[in-house]
Order: C-alpha cells, then structure tokens, then sequence
C-alpha cells in the first residue's frame, strides 16, 4: 500500500528550500519512496529512490509561487494501483 504523507525534517527526502510541501509517497511493502526535488525557480521534478538509486520519474512545472503536487503524485498512486485513503 502507498501512503501519502509529509516528509520529515532530517530525512533524506525533505528540502528545506522547497516549494512543494516536502510530499512524498512511501510503501509499506517495498523500499521505494516517491517525491518531488526542486529544480531551480522554475518548477520540481518527481523521483523515486530505492536504496540509494534514484529514479526521474518525470518533470512537472511550478504552478505559482507554490506548487502543491499532491495531486500528481495521488495520480502516480492510481498508476501504480495503489490504495489511496483519503
């Protein structure tokens, strides 16, 4: 199952500078965990990272000063056909 959640101060995936929540998909059955980097002013792009590897999953452009990517990133859970509470 995939959980939707905000990344924590001091782990690997939160970004003090972002702009984009510090949301992050994590499972509770592998070691994959989904979320956005910011990249420049401009926008984020989303990764996965597995271990130490991570993946570009895609660029997605800022909407504004702040662009929230809860919404992208429920779109990527529904990809994966992943459990989503609400």
């Amino acid at each position: 199952m995939w959980i939707l959640t905000e990344a924590p101060k001091g782990s690997a995936f939160y970004d003090s500078q972002s702009l984009t929540g510090n949301k992050a998909l994590i499972s509770d059955t592998c070691d994959t965990v989904i979320h956005a980097r910011m990249q420049g002013m401009e926008g984020h792009r989303i990764v996965a990272m597995r271990g130490r590897e991570s993946f570009l999953i895609g660029p997605a452009l800022a909407r504004g000063a702040e662009a929230g990517i809860d919404a992208q990133l429920l779109d990527i859970a529904r990809q994966l056909n992943a459990i989503i509470l609400s």
